[in-house]
């Protein structure tokens, strides 16, 4: 725990020595980039290029720092504040969180800042073509609205209370299939039985994630999940084709792909459960969930 503190804080301080500077030469950037915008006759062609893309480089680098920075000290202060493996799982998340982010939305946002600068200057050379050109910015900026509600769709799953589990587990299934490509299957035995609400979210949040281990690390073909609500415990298994692992050394410490499981496993025991996760390398992964139904649900 505490190299993973000092490992945060020595983070934070190479990158606010490179802001600094960076911020500095921004400014200098933003003012030639005004004396050519207000007398681009006294530049050449190149050398307006030149500074705008100079500037809009020095620009997405101090965003990145400063973005590093505030994760840095976000880290520090979770660490700090709850320890141990939930701080794991929350950091894990947050770290897929920006990863999505960066990797959609913010990367098409962008390249978004590019195209308007190009227009901008297209309108005064060539009028029709930037009308043509226009057409395509709109659908990039759709296409960037889109990347952006999908990321706060998955931020914000489906009520399980308002669905039931049933219909929000299928909803998960076609949701991932639809954004994965690959087959999901789902089996329910005792459907219309409703369960403690907080049995419930949880085996909900654990095929959620058993679903996001298998899109980042399985490139599976066909998932299978099962959930049999009948009796006097819950259980969830998910299989799929994939890859598979090494479950042992998923399990060591300090090696970064175990966090998925970390988490699926801290439910499942928080719940008074069990969790079993069967693998090896090219034979897919079984992950089996046991929740005990402890407050009498309606049937």
């Amino acid at each position: 725990m505490a190299a993973r503190l000092n490992a945060a804080r020595a983070v934070a301080a190479p990158l606010k020595a490179e802001l600094a500077p960076a911020q500095e030469e921004l400014a200098e950037a933003r003012v030639i980039r005004g004396h050519v915008s207000q007398h681009p006759e006294r530049f050449s062609a190149p050398e307006r290029e030149a500074v705008l893309e100079r500037s809009e480089e020095l620009a997405t680098r101090c965003r990145e720092l400063a973005l590093g920075i505030e994760a840095a000290r976000a880290t520090v202060a979770l660490l700090e504040e709850l320890g141990g493996a939930v701080a794991e799982v929350v950091l894990a998340e947050r770290m897929r969180i920006a990863r999505d982010l960066h990797d959609g939305p913010l990367q098409a946002l962008s390249n978004l800042v590019l195209e308007a600068e190009v227009l901008e200057r297209l309108v005064q050379r060539d009028p029709q073509r930037a009308a043509a050109e226009l057409q395509q910015f709109r659908s990039a900026v759709r296409d960037a609205i889109a990347d952006m509600r999908g990321v706060l769709a998955g931020m914000r799953p489906p009520s399980v209370q308002e669905l039931g589990l049933a219909t929000a587990v299928r909803r998960l299934a076609a949701d991932w299939e639809a954004r994965t490509g690959a087959g999901c299957q789902v089996k329910i035995a005792g459907e219309g039985r409703r369960l403690p609400p907080e049995v419930e979210e949880t085996l909900f949040w654990i095929v959620a994630e058993a679903l996001t281990n298998v899109e980042r690390h399985a490139q599976a073909r066909r998932v299978a999940v099962e959930l049999d609500l009948r009796g006097e415990s819950a259980g969830v298994r998910v299989r799929d084709d994939g890859q598979g692992f090494d479950v042992a050394a998923a399990a060591a410490p300090g090696d970064v792909p175990r966090l998925g499981l970390l988490g699926m496993r801290e439910r499942a025991l928080a719940a008074g459960g069990t969790l079993e996760v069967r693998s090896r390398p090219g034979s897919g992964t079984f992950v089996e969930v046991e929740l005990p139904i402890n407050i009498r649900a309606s049937s």
